[in-house]
């Protein structure tokens, strides 16, 4: 029983060690690996091929306030929370949706084919991606822990470049 105490108390002071928000260049790397590792970049058999990405969106606490997601392309300014990051492949061919934080999982979603329009979202596209902004900040607010699991994607993600994660705060 002790041992579970210790257990349990050095995993609560641990994870605010572990929890933090993802800046725009480490959720560019995710990104990459994402694409990189798709189906249509298998398919082409050059695994070493990286597509050229741009931040397409970025989801933060000003612009997601309102209940209409904001389309404008913008950057979040050191007091916001960043809830998730759009980038996007040349010519709108495929994206990735990363985290802003590392409490939930990396890829919140993605595409190797189809493109992203933040000016031209469906409406519940818009909800959709209001309620993961949501989410996060529930995450965020309640100071959750990300789990075992959630941990391991960042590392499988992020690889060597885990460190740099925590060398951005």
């Amino acid at each position: 029983m002790k041992r579970i105490f210790i257990f349990l108390a050095a995993a609560t002071i641990a994870s605010p060690l572990w929890s933090k928000s993802i800046n725009e260049s480490i959720a560019l790397e995710v990104a990459n690996q994402v694409l990189l590792h798709s189906s249509a970049t298998l398919r082409s058999g050059d695994d070493t091929q990286q597509k050229s990405l741009q931040l397409l969106y970025t989801s933060s606490s000003s612009n997601i306030d309102n209940e209409n997601v904001d389309a404008a392309l913008r950057s979040a300014s050191a007091n916001e929370t960043v809830y998730f990051y759009v980038f996007g492949g040349e010519n709108n061919e495929g994206f990735v949706i990363v985290s802003g934080d590392d409490r939930v999982v990396p890829v919140l979603g993605y595409s190797d084919t189809n493109g992203f329009s933040a000016d031209d979202m469906p409406d519940n596209l818009k909800w959709w991606l209001g309620e993961y902004a949501r989410q996060i900040q529930f995450a965020i607010d309640n100071d959750i822990a990300p789990t075992q699991e959630v941990q391991q994607q960042w590392t499988q993600y992020l690889g060597n470049n885990n460190d740099r994660k925590e060398e951005q705060k």
